[in-house]
């Protein structure tokens, strides 16, 4: 299970100030100014626990990565930023040697394994993705 305490740990270890504010467009956002870092988060705008873990992780990963962007900025440039972050968040939060031995005590669905984990299916399909495509490891051998 990721635990929420440790994402606010990490958020902190980056140096990162969380506030909890209510905003109109995303349940998260993290701003930089001048080096430094700042969460803004709604949890009201989660609906559920997993959803606002997955949320703080993905910010953790902006602070972590510095990957942020004007609101203006060009799409592509906010696809990086946001691959930058879901990528940091995915090898931080659900390392590969986590996720492989969950699925060899048989949690081999996604569905079983974001219930195991406490986090959305689409991260837990994404961290798959990611360590399959994108580092080439195999998870052939795990289930």
């Amino acid at each position: 299970m990721i635990l929420l305490s440790d994402i606010y740990a990490a958020i902190g270890k980056q140096g990162a100030k969380m506030f909890v504010y209510p905003i109109d467009f995303t349940p998260a956002a993290t701003i930089e100014y001048g080096g430094s870092y700042a969460v803004f988060f709604d949890p009201s705008r989660c609906i559920n626990m997993a959803a606002a873990k997955h949320c703080l992780a993905h910010e953790c990963g902006h602070c972590a990565t510095g990957a942020t962007h004007r609101l203006s900025s060009r799409w592509d440039i906010i696809s990086k930023h946001e691959y930058k972050a879901n990528r940091w968040a995915i090898e931080n939060f659900l390392p590969y040697d986590t996720l492989t031995a969950a699925m060899q005590t048989g949690l081999t669905e996604p569905w079983l394994l974001a219930d195991y984990f406490d986090m959305p299916q689409p991260f837990i399909e994404a961290a798959i993705e990611h360590y399959a495509v994108h580092k080439e490891k195999n998870f052939a051998e795990t289930t």
